[in-house]
């Protein structure tokens, strides 16, 4: 367990949906206020239409885009990795400053969300597990959750969580994706619900997931970004995406 920080930590709730543009730029807001102000914070969203999101470094001119995937609106993550579908998911966002400890060890921070998500779904009756090994056979392949990196989690052979970290200035940005239901545009990326034949009461897993915070500070206060400053710092972000 990483040592608790006491630092302002901000938990922004319950979870909304907006465009893809919109929330990578809340993603990268929140980055800039853990360097700026020093502060973390934590959030789940959605997608309000499905969306593409493409890995930092992929090649938006050089890439094919699969013919069922063309019509979608697209978004380029902060984060590496292959492309992502968000379409029938559940989204997270975890920043931290440069001084919480937890940065130091930028796997191990995966591990440790990736357990929580593991540990709600078991509250459910739903049985997951990690990768424990790369398959590396697997890098090749169009979207995301068809690659294998020893952190994902998996129900059977499927993967239905992974994360990506971007690090800015010792500050870390890390999220991911909980696929709860396949999409009708991808349906060889089963979500927990096919995969586990239950369905996930999703707001017990979004206060399950949220109750293991204080592992990560001591003090998690409920934020809203209402402000007019707020915002407007957000759009200016929009504008690059």
């Amino acid at each position: 367990m990483t040592s608790r920080w006491t630092g302002t930590a901000q938990l922004l709730r319950p979870p909304a949906a907006f465009t893809g543009r919109r929330n990578m730029a809340i993603d990268e807001w929140l980055l800039s206020r853990a360097i700026t102000l020093g502060q973390a914070s934590f959030r789940f969203y959605r997608w309000n239409e499905p969306t593409l999101s493409l890995g930092y470094f992929q090649n938006k001119q050089t890439l094919t885009v699969p013919e069922s995937l063309e019509h979608l609106a697209r978004v380029r993550r902060l984060t590496g990795g292959g492309a992502i579908l968000h379409d029938r998911e559940l989204t997270y966002s975890l920043t931290l400053p440069a001084d919480h400890p937890a940065t130091a060890t930028p796997v191990d921070l995966y591990r440790q969300v990736h357990q929580w998500a593991i540990d709600a779904l078991a509250r459910q009756g739903i049985s997951a597990h990690f990768r424990g090994q790369a398959e590396t056979d697997r890098d090749g392949a169009f979207l995301c959750f068809l690659r294998g990196d020893r952190n994902d989690v998996l129900i059977g052979e499927q993967k239905i969580l992974g994360s990506a970290q971007r690090r800015r200035k010792g500050a870390v940005l890390q999220h991911g994706s909980l696929i709860l239901q396949a999409s009708p545009l991808a349906a060889e990326v089963a979500g927990v619900e096919e995969l586990s034949g239950k369905a996930v009461d999703e707001a017990r897993l979004v206060e399950d997931i949220s109750a293991q915070l204080e592992q990560l500070a001591g003090s998690w206060q409920t934020f809203d970004a209402e402000s007019e400053s707020d915002l407007a710092e957000i759009a200016a972000l929009e504008d690059r995406y």
